[in-house]
């Protein structure tokens, strides 16, 4: 899952990569760069302007911490980092619009906080002995909330919406290429017209049949997933939201009903009473409110306006000193990283010399220890997270650690030097979250080592249409390559969607996937990923991830870890809350403050 990064603090750490300083905007867009004169802002960052970043503890007392909840009984309070994109299923596949409709749609399981999986949509699934087909079954009684029953038939219409290449949904490249489902390739390319021909049927009203286009071991884990989500009868059509939106506009089946979208506000749900699980379902409304900023969510929860919140890193050392508000900090478990990346086929970052000694420039454990003061987090060199199948540390020889003299040298490797200074790198990435905090302090890290730096910052949604039109490789209607997008480094972050290193070496950063910007190519990755899919035996899994790492991080050098995910937040004191460790929370298993 893309986060855009104000869900948890280290959701912040999504959104990391570069140093931004000056407040003065650019009075015009660069070529290829995100077209707005009024969502973007450049910045030239060179050796004439130097940031430094201090954090320092106030010796002056602060009142004791005091947790009001101001919201009305049965009422849970939870922030937005942006409005979601949509609330469309299947045009859901950004961290806010997925937040949103995890708690509109019912998908075929529910994952847990303690790792488990529970029925939902679904009661049970059986595989094939050749493990290429798989039969799940629906409970019986589910309606949508216009009334219409729910069948597997639109279990079916929604994965054929999400493969349709003019719907544009990133999440696609799980069933045409990780878990290949029959035909579905060829669907998500255009080339198939009938998505009767794709290998997921409803052989009736209440069973669904998928069918494999080779046997894949993680593909139970993705039954979980939104690539399963139904397709309503009559979906929403506009992504655009609409102030005052009434209840009943949009149809659904999950456990909540849109009440109310007020844009850059509030998106307001209610209880669904016809859901099938009704009865227990815990928080009678939801009301997520809209803020970018991680201050204005401290200050909105501190206040009680909020149950949920990030903070900003200046204000960690406060709250751990605070017994009470310390109390209601959880550190909790999330796969994922953040990354730099590279456009590998533009520009100075062509050179995998320069991409190596950005890679080199970057002192990871200072972003934790000096900006963010954040000790918990763990600074990554690899991709996969620990504890994950094939997680390999930084002793091995993979990825490029701090090493600012070695980033000198790769400099000069590429041909760069005081006679032949390298030219600014230009840096997009969206600005919500910690961004500009630690991009002032990454984008001294460069300067450090003598490579000047060009910042471009938009708005999430700006930010991520930007960088999707610059990568359209498998679908419909492409409008550019990276190589005509003037950017070199971009900022992202991966939270797995699923426990196997496939939801991040081959959804992600597998060569043909549209959610990566890189413009890389390599086919020793592609067969390595091919032969990962397919591979029975973990202990042979695992060391086909790491040979794929060495590729990616460090032949390639088409991304650069910064930091391992985990899901730090504020939550008020006596709410029962249920993180799963992949995707979005199920809000509705949590409970509220009596």
């Amino acid at each position: 899952m893309r986060f855009s990064g104000v869900v948890s603090v280290l959701a912040l750490l999504t959104v990391i990569l570069i140093g931004c300083s000056n407040e003065t905007p650019a009075s015009t867009a660069t070529p290829g760069a995100i077209a707005s004169s009024v969502e973007t802002q450049v910045v030239e960052v060179t050796r004439e302007v130097e940031v430094t970043v201090v954090v320092t503890a106030t010796p002056i007392p602060t009142p004791a911490y005091a947790s009001p909840i101001l919201a009305a009984p049965g009422t849970l309070t939870y922030p937005l980092a942006a409005d979601p994109i949509s609330l469309a299923a299947q045009d859901a596949d950004d961290e806010n619009s997925l937040l949103v409709a995890q708690q509109l749609y019912e998908g075929l399981f529910h994952l847990r906080g303690d790792g488990s999986t529970a029925p939902a949509a679904a009661t049970a699934f059986t595989a094939s002995l050749d493990s290429k087909t798989y039969t799940v079954t629906l409970r019986s009684g589910m309606i949508w909330s216009d009334g219409q029953p729910v069948t597997a038939q639109h279990y079916v219409d929604g994965v054929c919406r999400l493969l349709d290449p003019t719907v544009g949904n990133g999440y696609y490249y799980l069933l045409t290429d990780v878990a290949p489902v029959v035909g579905a390739a060829e669907y998500a390319s255009g080339d198939l017209a009938d998505c009767k021909k794709v290998g997921v049927r409803a052989v009736d009203d209440l069973t669904l049949r998928i069918t494999l286009e080779q046997p894949a071991a993680f593909l139970p884990k993705l039954l979980a997933m939104p690539v399963f989500w139904p397709a309503a009868p009559a979906p929403i059509t506009t992504t655009a939201p609409v102030s005052g939106t009434q209840p009943g506009s949009l149809t659904v089946n999950g456990p909540y009903l849109l009440a109310e979208w007020v844009a850059k506000d509030h998106v307001t749900l209610r209880k669904n009473p016809d859901y099938w699980n009704a009865q227990a379902v815990g928080p009678e409304r939801i009301e997520f409110r809209v803020a970018p900023d991680v201050a204005e969510q401290l200050a909105l929860y501190e206040r009680g306006d909020l149950q949920v919140a990030s903070f900003p890193a200046e204000a960690t050392l406060r709250i751990q000193a605070d017994p009470a508000f310390a109390r209601e900090l959880q550190v909790l478990v999330q796969p994922g990283v953040s990354y730099l990346a590279f456009n590998t086929q533009s520009g100075p970052t062509a050179d995998v010399n320069v991409r190596r000694a950005i890679a080199s420039a970057i002192d990871r454990q200072a972003l934790i220890d000096t900006v963010l003061v954040q000790p918990w987090h763990v600074p990554a060199q690899t991709l996969i997270p620990p504890d994950i199948l094939g997680h390999q540390g930084e002793d091995t020889g993979v990825g490029y650690p701090y090493n600012p003299e070695a980033a000198a040298e790769f400099l000069a490797d590429a041909g760069y030097g005081p006679d032949k200074p390298i030219p600014p790198i230009e840096i997009w990435y969206n600005r919500e979250g910690n961004n500009e905090l630690l991009f002032k302090a990454i984008g001294q890290m460069l300067e450090r080592v003598g490579i000047p730096v060009r910042l471009t910052s938009s708005r999430w949604d700006v930010y991520l249409a930007g960088l999707d039109a610059c990568n359209k490789p498998n679908r419909v209607g492409a409008a550019k390559t990276p190589a005509q997008c003037s950017y070199n480094v971009y900022r992202m972050g991966w939270v797995m969607d699923y426990a196997d290193p496939s939801s991040l070496l081959d959804a992600v950063f597998g060569p043909k996937s549209a959610l990566q910007y890189t413009g890389w190519q390599s086919a020793d990755y592609e067969k390595l990923m091919t032969q990962a899919r397919t591979e029975p035996d973990e202990t042979r899994r695992s060391e086909l991830y790491r040979e794929a790492e060495q590729i990616l991080l460090s032949d390639v050098v088409a991304v650069a870890p910064l930091q391992y995910y985990d899901r730090t937040v504020l939550v008020k004191d006596g709410i029962t809350f249920d993180f799963p460790p992949f995707g979005p929370p199920n809000l509705q298993y949590w409970t509220l403050r009596p």
